[in-house]
């Protein structure tokens, strides 16, 4: 496969930006099956975007890997989440990028299938690598059909489901219990009005954003599993009528995105937040008590591939990519040999307690997290999260911001909500449209 010259064309305006980026092609092309350290090891650059506690974690086992034994040498570069798929492409496509590189799974398969990316089956076919440990949901979010073929694209880095979060300080003054944690959505939004007391405290700070896995879990989602646009449906326009009651009541502040949400939890302003792992060392060092319990289901139609349905657990998704510039040079079986090291049962202990990501290996223990029980507690909704915005081969910043817009609308505005799920569905088949004809 090769990379698309429409996707490469649409990356040419931050080649300006990425030339100067510290470390980029400093020895020639990274991908040159030539690079080699001063000791002659195989160097391997690698891209991440970890610049707080999980950076400081996942350096301290680039290092451990490093001196564990003396073939390869991983260089490991820090970029801004912001840019680093956009300059990821460009530099790939010139064979001076990264070789192995972290990023989501939404705009994986559409780099794995126009060849950015090098599928990894191959990894997953060798016991010696030790796969079977790892999460089975994990893994089916990068499965995808690459010419016809089922492919395994990428190997799990850090999965990170979302959990309600609360304050439980609020939570005992209401008079609730762990008995009185909501199964449905509609038993959530109950119990944030419980928790709300007009004046001084939000049931929940919940922002008007990122709802792709809300209109999934509680009505018949964004899009299909076949790529078919689904917003325009009774079950979204109830749902999105509930919705704007429920801010009306005033039981959540309108128009906040993720930071602003977790800031209201963080501050005592707002008695519940639903938001991934991090949120125990945010809300520790803010010195608000706290604790989770599992985001509960909708009642939504959306089919999810594996037959789930209803759920309202998002995810970030983040793997370790193989770039195309990588081949089956000496690097590739030094990146193999990393990814087995960074998904032992050792080495997912010291990255869970040091970033707060559960772990991606099933040997680990609640008894192996005990210094992060929460960690240990969220670790249990992995297997019913889902990324809200994935199975399609690019577009998710169009997609995702047409969410967003209807949501938006949904809370800050009285605009009838036919007319706003006719005008997103419409942008939506647009999107799918383009994308289905760079096949």
């Amino acid at each position: 496969m090769k990379i698309k010259k429409t996707l490469v064309a649409s990356m040419a305006l931050v080649l300006a930006a990425s030339m100067g980026l510290a470390g980029c092609g400093s020895n020639g092309a990274n991908g040159s099956k030539e690079a080699k350290t001063a000791d002659g090891k195989v160097k391997i650059t690698m891209w991440h975007g970890f610049s707080e506690a999980d950076g400081k974690t996942l350096e301290k086992i680039v290092k451990d890997f490093n001196k564990s034994q003396n073939k390869y040498e991983i260089d490991a570069q820090l970029q801004p989440w912001s840019t680093i798929g956009e300059t990821m492409v460009t530099k790939v496509t010139s064979g001076d990028g990264p070789d192995i590189v972290t990023t989501g799974a939404d705009n994986g398969q559409g780099w794995s299938i126009d060849g950015t990316f090098q599928c990894v089956s191959d990894f997953y076919s060798d016991p010696q690598y030790e796969t079977k440990n790892y999460i089975p949901n994990v893994v089916k979010q990068i499965t995808y059909k690459i010419d016809g073929k089922e492919e395994k694209c990428a190997v799990p880095m850090g999965y990170a489901p979302t959990a309600v979060w609360y304050n439980t300080k609020m939570w005992q003054a209401a008079g609730l219990t762990e008995n009185d944690y909501p199964k449905t959505w509609d038993e959530l939004l109950e119990t944030a009005k419980k928790l709300t007391i007009p004046g001084k405290q939000y049931g929940i700070a919940l922002p008007d954003y990122g709802w792709a896995t809300f209109l999934k879990g509680n009505g018949t989602g964004v899009y299909t599993v076949d790529g078919k646009a689904s917003l325009n449906s009774p079950e979204n326009k109830a749902f999105l009528e509930k919705m704007r009651d429920f801010y009306k009541g005033g039981y959540s502040i309108k128009g906040m995105d993720d930071t602003k949400a977790r800031e209201s939890f963080e501050s005592g302003q707002s008695a519940m937040a639903i938001v991934g792992p991090w949120e125990d060392q945010a809300a520790t060092d803010k010195h608000i008590d706290h604790d989770l319990f599992p985001v509960p289901d909708g009642n939504g139609t959306y089919v999810y591939p594996d037959g789930t349905k209803g759920s309202n657990t998002g995810s970030t998704g983040l793997y370790w990519w193989v770039t195309s510039q990588v081949g089956n040079s000496p690097k590739k079986k030094g990146i193999y040999e990393f990814m087995k090291y960074y998904n032992s049962k050792d080495k997912q202990i010291e990255w869970s307690l040091g970033s707060a990501y559960p772990p991606n290996n099933t040997q680990v223990t609640e008894a192996d997290l005990a210094k992060r029980p929460l960690i240990a507690k969220i670790a249990k909704n992995t297997d019913h999260s889902y990324i809200a915005i994935a199975g399609l081969k690019g577009g998710f910043g169009d997609i995702s911001a047409t969410v967003d817009s209807l949501s938006n609308n949904t809370v800050r505005k009285d605009t009838d909500i036919s007319q706003l799920l006719e005008t997103a569905n419409k942008k939506l088949e647009g999107y799918l449209k383009e994308q289905a004809s760079q096949d």
